[in-house]
């Protein structure tokens, strides 16, 4: 039954992803709804990791531990070791792939005066791409998603709308690289390339988090379901099951979204590579489940206790909770420092929001007031642990 739960809910992922990101390519969501989505996702993701995964994950492994006091010295130490493990995994992924910047398809070293205002104007159609936290993607489209949304229109057609514009806008896009045409052609850029590969590392380690949950905690419940009985087995994980389950969707939805709407603003990026990056981002966490339940299933049934499965699947949600406070933590102070740029706070930030296509109307128009935002993340902080006892505790 743990295992066909699972699967039915890896399918729901798999098929809810892949909707999410595709989403761009036919419709048009409004900023402020997936302002609000983002927000919420963060607050989820903080409480979901201190108010369910952090104790549960630590309870399973004192609790299917050696009862005696090396046992317990060992378990800290243990734990320590999971929890900074997550915490570096993503750390690392981030330093890796998170700081490459695509690159000025126009530099512009020396402009004529006469241009300099046409340069400028010419750069509202090209979407303002900073190096950006490749497992923080989602925030970046969210903030220029009306500029995505203009360079969308582009693909398959030749870009000849603009062709009374002045002959200082009309070289940059001469000089700018052309998007790619052909449906079949996987064609994208470094950066492109590191940003999926990034994205598709932590969407697997949120199938660490959902594969590690589908198992029993509890020694009682890893010797009932040892002894072949289901009776006990299969509830004890459930509710942390569904929350992780919760938490993990409303995190990957916007992030799907958004890496869609993100690869779309390449020029170089085709729509092939595009959708391919997007059902293996879909595919990576199911896949990561069903792989951690398995490994975890073989070192408990190797282990010689029944008592094993159960240690290592809370060292598994330890690791986990590590890498959702990395990914919450950091996702915080993005969403607070893109709230400060679309509020126009200082005169400088306000400046540089309009050189970037970033102020004004489309600003304006995803902008979510200081107290809905606060509302938001407080809301998300507490429904883990709300929805936990509503569904009830198998313990």
């Amino acid at each position: 039954m743990g295992f066909a739960r699972l699967v039915t809910l890896a399918g729901a992922m798999f098929l809810a992803t892949l909707l999410a990101g595709a989403a761009p390519l036919f419709v048009h969501l409004s900023p402020r709804t997936l302002n609000a989505v983002s927000e919420l996702s963060v607050g989820i993701l903080v409480g979901a990791a201190l108010s369910i995964i952090l104790p549960e994950g630590v309870a399973a492994v004192f609790e299917n531990s050696p009862h005696d006091g090396r046992g317990h010295e060992d378990n800290a130490t243990w734990i320590g070791a999971a929890l900074l493990s997550g915490f570096l995994v993503m750390y690392l992924i981030d330093s890796v792939h998170g700081h490459d910047e695509y690159p000025d398809p126009d530099p512009q070293p020396h402009l004529h005066p006469r241009h300099r205002h046409s340069h400028s104007h010419s750069h509202s159609h090209r979407p303002n791409l900073h190096a950006t936290p490749s497992h923080l993607a989602e925030l970046e489209p969210l903030r220029t998603s009306g500029e995505y949304r203009r360079d969308d229109e582009h693909w398959g057609h030749h870009p000849h709308h603009d062709a009374d514009e002045a002959g200082g806008a009309a070289s940059s896009r001469s000089r700018s690289p052309m998007p790619c045409n052909d449906a079949h052609l996987l064609t994208a850029d470094a950066s492109s390339i590191s940003t999926v590969v990034g994205m598709l590392t932590h969407s697997l380690a949120d199938g660490i988090s959902l594969g590690a949950s589908s198992l029993p905690l509890s020694a009682a419940a890893v010797h009932a379901l040892a002894g072949g009985s289901d009776e006990g087995g299969d509830g004890a994980s459930s509710p942390l099951q569904l929350v992780i389950f919760v938490a993990v969707m409303l995190h990957k939805a916007p992030t799907a979204f958004a890496l869609s709407s993100l690869l779309l603003s390449s020029p170089a990026t085709s729509r092939a590579f595009t959708r391919r990056a997007v059902a293996l981002f879909a595919l990576a966490a199911p896949l990561g489940a069903l792989a951690t339940y398995a490994l975890l299933s073989l070192l408990g049934a190797h282990g010689g206790e029944g008592s094993t499965a159960g240690w290592w699947t809370g060292l598994a949600l330890v690791f986990s909770g590590g890498t959702f406070l990395f990914v919450a933590t950091h996702a915080v102070r993005e969403q607070e420092k893109r709230a400060e740029e679309q509020g126009g706070g200082g005169g400088g930030g306000h400046e540089h929001a309009h050189a970037h296509g970033g102020g004004g109307g489309e600003g304006d128009e995803g902008r979510i007031g200081e107290r809905h935002r606060l509302a938001l993340v407080l809301t998300g902080m507490v429904a883990p642990a709300l929805l936990s006892r509503l569904v009830g505790h198998g313990h």
